[in-house]
């Protein structure tokens, strides 16, 4: 797992989250109360919501959607979860099951770190060397 999990609120922008995931190279953003997740936002999430150029709103109507809609609104409430003590067998077949790209890692209901794709993918590249 990742433990330096890059987090929002739920009242953080839509635009605030694109910000922290265009920088990072990240696709999935715990949504927290203090420690306590709340919820997910993925980039999906993100796109989905955005309303379309082609549409033919305009560039400012735009941008104003995406700094006034909080991502409370768009997140998966009550997202899928692992445990540190997860067996990792156990959470990459949940993957391919859920078909998701990722699991917030919790210990009750305070994150502790997320476990994606690329961190099931870095295991396996460790095996095969």
């Amino acid at each position: 797992m990742t433990q330096k999990v890059y987090t929002v609120s739920e009242r953080t922008s839509i635009k605030e989250a694109v910000r922290m995931l265009l920088p990072h190279h990240i696709r999935h953003l715990p949504v927290t109360n203090g420690s306590r997740l709340v919820g997910i936002v993925t980039d999906r999430d993100i796109r989905r919501a955005s309303p379309g150029l082609l549409s033919g709103i305009g560039r400012e109507d735009y941008e104003q959607v995406l700094l006034t809609t909080p991502v409370s609104r768009i997140m998966t409430r009550e997202p899928v979860t692992v445990t540190p003590d997860t067996p990792l067998v156990d959470a990459v077949r949940l993957m391919v099951e859920k078909k998701f790209g990722s699991f917030p890692v919790v210990e009750g209901d305070h994150l502790v770190g997320i476990f994606t794709e690329i961190d099931a993918l870095k295991v396996l590249l460790e095996k095969m060397q």
